[in-house]
């Protein structure tokens, strides 16, 4: 494994290392996704709107998935690069036993209050039918949930890349199989969608949890020490990935309450798609991201600076190059990316076709956003990350929520991300250049 973080790459060879990582997080977008093209497709479009109601439970579940898992796997690096592997073994133990303690307690309170929560989200009488039998599989998956995507960071710390994406094609897998099992052969509905998403999430953390059990793994379980400390810096660290899934959940909920407000029904069906989408394609991003980021921390922890210096250098090229591609193809395909969701001749369609064409242009920028936040998390700097963070997803998406739909109405609503990545993107530039120095990328 030290020579594989540490060889030096030619940018093909750094793309073949991330590429297991973006596929994984492409996989990952897949739970959410491919629930909503079966729902769609079978069960109409209340049922997919009524996914979108849901979708912020999933942003706070996956948030605190992805605090532990990035900040664990942040410091997890790190310990190994300093060959201290002892240490990395009580870390990844605790982490995980935490994780799954945390996802206990976060399912009993939402199983406690869930219809409460739903209609807080803004389920209308029309829809809240729809919400309750998915909204609380998913809320009962959330253990697991977390255990998985913990896992999926902790294989690829350990050096394997190609189990961690094992782990999310097993359960991308799982959740189409059954999707259309349940959904379309057994008639379950919405209840079956979310039946299939649980499934595949239990399949996905069983496999990562034999992996640590393996010959494969040179990490191990043991029986850890209470360590708070490591805990809080963990979750300090990881914070910033926490604050802007909880950030999302929120945008999510007021996304919803606009398009309500100036569509209906229909406009939340078509921000639900039109989410989907961003997901899907800003997956790329999420997937690079946590493929460098065991790159950085465990050069950060060896001191390897021209290891640091050539992984940024190979980022800039593939952020640029891929923001270009995935706008462009946001464009152009755009009528095929809508037609998946919905048929052309509905009247969902159109409002979802201009809504994404102006939507898109966010793609330009979040790749940049999305990669100075992560960079600074690998460096165990939760500061910055979460400055970037909490830009891009709550304090420029409240100003445009204030600015724009009062101005254009629904189109309004598709403006606010691409504005709030724009703004965010000057932030980020600001953050990469002031710590160039420090850090020694």
């Amino acid at each position: 494994m030290d020579y594989l973080f540490s060889k030096k790459f030619t940018f093909k060879e750094f793309l073949k290392f991330v590429a297991p990582a973006i596929i994984s997080m492409v996989f990952i977008s897949l739970y959410t996704i491919i629930d909503g093209i079966f729902v769609s497709k079978l069960a109409g479009s209340n049922a997919l709107a009524s996914i979108n109601i849901v979708l912020p439970i999933f942003n706070i579940i996956l948030g605190f998935s992805i605090m532990l898992g990035a900040g664990g796997s942040a410091l997890i690096s790190k310990l190994i690069g300093e060959k201290n592997n002892k240490v990395a073994n009580e870390a990844l133990s605790l982490l995980v036993y935490s994780g799954v303690i945390i996802g206990i307690i976060l399912a009993i309170v939402g199983i406690v209050f869930s219809t409460k929560i739903f209609k807080f989200l803004g389920a209308t009488d029309i829809l809240l039918p729809y919400c309750i039998p998915y909204g609380t599989i998913i809320i009962l998956s959330t253990p697991i949930f977390i255990v998985k995507t913990m896992f999926e960071f902790f294989v690829r710390s350990d050096g394997d890349f190609n189990f961690s994406l094992f782990l999310s094609i097993i359960g991308g897998v799982v959740n189409i199989i059954f999707d259309y099992v349940f959904i379309k052969l057994f008639n379950l509905g919405i209840l079956g969608a979310g039946l299939a998403t649980g499934l595949g999430i239990l399949v996905s953390s069983t496999f990562g949890f034999l992996y640590f059990f393996s010959s494969k793994s040179n990490l191990r379980f043991c029986i850890p020490k209470l360590n708070f400390n490591l805990l809080k810096n963990v979750m300090y660290n990881g914070s910033s990935e926490m604050v802007s899934e909880l950030s999302t959940g929120i945008t999510t909920f007021l996304f919803n309450i606009l398009a309500l407000k100036y569509a209906g029904e229909n406009g939340v069906a078509a921000l639900s798609i039109i989410l989907y989408i961003h997901f899907l394609l800003v997956s790329t991003y999420l997937g690079f991201t946590s493929g460098i980021a065991p790159l950085v921390s465990f050069n950060y922890g060896a001191k390897n600076i021209d290891k640091l210096r050539e992984t940024f250098k190979h980022s800039k090229t593939f952020i640029l190059v891929s923001s270009l591609i995935i706008f462009t193809i946001s464009i152009v395909f755009a009528p095929f990316l809508v037609n998946i969701f919905v048929s052309s001749n509905s009247s969902i369609y159109s409002l979802t076709l201009i809504g994404l064409r102006i939507f898109s242009f966010s793609f330009l920028f979040v790749g940049l956003n999305i990669f100075t936040s992560a960079f600074f998390t690998a460096f165990s700097n939760g500061k910055i990350s979460s400055i970037t963070s909490f830009s891009r997803t709550f304090v420029f998406i409240l100003l445009g929520a204030y600015l724009f739909p009062p101005l254009f109405e629904i189109n309004g609503l598709w403006l606010i991300v691409p504005f709030a990545e724009f703004i965010t993107m000057f932030i980020s530039a600001i953050f990469i250049k002031k710590y160039k120095n420090t850090y020694m990328y």
